[in-house]
């Protein structure tokens, strides 16, 4: 512990400079060109210690990295207090065992994502990056940062109900978005839970959407809403218990 590193070290994987990486230095080679920069979360893969980095061209001072579930805390941490889950239904998720796992599907593109988001009692931040960037606002092409009690209503409606998985119809949306949604069909909040990346609407291949809408009211998670058309959708977020 302590024990400084050069740049793009680790104890036991490759830890890329917060910024990018100047590979080929010292070598003989030259510099070559830095590397693309990728989510600090990714590289924190199995790093238990903290350890401070050594200067380097890119950097202008020590740079600390702690292990990786002390960054999935602080994206826990970064969410207000309502996006927490209510008491019944975290209870019921605290008893259901050291793994968490989700199979989701984009209805857009059918790009898809099954693993564990929670394992030994904390939420694993290289599977969070991966979910968010699923969840992105396909309209502007950007991602945001998903609350993590959005995955645990999944999480818990999939040990529900019948079938398996779900499909995304929209998840994040960049406020942009939201304003044209607003504008063209009226009835959309120009504010939104989908804004600050705590909403998701679903649907649950084998089960109708009023299926999953009563498996949602009964859990009484957050809000909960139906959407009719001629391929239904159940709105999911972290606000108050509500339905409509």
């Amino acid at each position: 512990m302590g024990q400084r590193l050069p740049c793009g070290s680790g104890r036991n994987r490759p830890v890329p400079c917060p910024r990018r990486v100047h590979r080929g230095a010292g070598t003989g080679r030259g510099v070559a060109p830095a590397a693309p920069p990728r989510p600090l979360s990714a590289a924190m893969t199995d790093t238990t210690d903290t350890f401070d980095a050594g200067p380097c061209p890119c950097c202008t001072g020590p740079f600390r990295v702690r292990r990786r579930a002390l960054l999935a805390a602080s994206l826990v941490a970064a969410f207000p207090a309502k996006a927490a889950l209510p008491e019944g239904p975290a209870r019921t998720l605290a008893g259901l065992g050291p793994e968490r796992r989700l199979s989701l599907v984009h209805a857009a593109d059918e790009e898809r994502w099954e693993g564990t988001y929670w394992r030994n009692g904390a939420y694993d931040a290289q599977a969070l990056d991966a979910l968010s960037h699923l969840l992105r606002d396909r309209t502007a092409d950007k991602a945001g940062t998903i609350a993590p009690s959005v995955f645990d209503i999944l999480y818990l409606l999939d040990r529900r109900i019948v079938g398996r998985g779900f499909v995304v119809v929209s998840a994040y949306r960049t406020p942009e978005t939201q304003a044209a949604l607003a504008a063209r069909w009226g009835r959309a909040a120009t504010s939104s839970f989908h804004v600050t990346g705590q909403a998701v609407d679903v649907r649950r291949p084998g089960l109708h959407a009023t299926g999953l809408l009563g498996a949602a009211v009964q859990l009484r998670a957050g809000g909960v809403g139906l959407y009719r058309g001629a391929s239904p959708y159940v709105h999911l977020d972290t606000g108050p218990v509500r339905r409509w």
